[in-house]
């Protein structure tokens, strides 16, 4: 589970091998978005997205190097 500590230090980047996909949480603009496994386009999402609950709970904090790598 991603402690909620982390979004209000900074850019959060979340991995989620379940759903193949990684999240970004952007500090300054509060929105997050969402990039398959080996794409290059992320989408923003909205913060109601089951995707992104998924995550969450399920997923692993990343390094913003490891998001854009693949």
């Amino acid at each position: 589970m991603v402690m909620q500590e982390l979004f209000a230090t900074g850019d959060v980047y979340i991995d989620d091998p379940y759903q193949d996909r990684k999240f970004r949480y952007e500090h300054e603009t509060d929105k997050v978005f969402a990039r398959p496994y080996g794409s290059k386009t992320e989408h923003e999402i909205e913060f109601t997205n089951s995707y992104w609950g998924e995550a969450l709970s399920g997923g692993k904090v990343i390094t913003k190097e490891e998001y854009y790598c693949d």
